[in-house]
């Protein structure tokens, strides 16, 4: 997904918002690391689609 940055939008808030956290700011901001620290109006902002993979949790048996 591309997003277009308003004016002096800091690309946390634009991560926080579009992902609802954090976790992936280190992804997006090496993704888009021409990008200074606050955006100007029309910037474009690479968000990736990103796919949590599911944990699976391994059945312990006694026996």
């Amino acid at each position: 997904m591309i997003y277009k940055a308003k004016e002096n939008e800091r690309l946390d808030s634009i991560v926080y918002r579009h992902y609802g956290g954090l976790k992936h700011f280190e992804l997006v901001l090496e993704i888009n690391a021409k990008l200074g620290v606050k955006l100007k109006a029309g910037d474009r902002v690479i968000l990736p689609e990103i796919k949590e993979k599911e944990e699976i949790k391994e059945l312990k048996s006694l026996w």
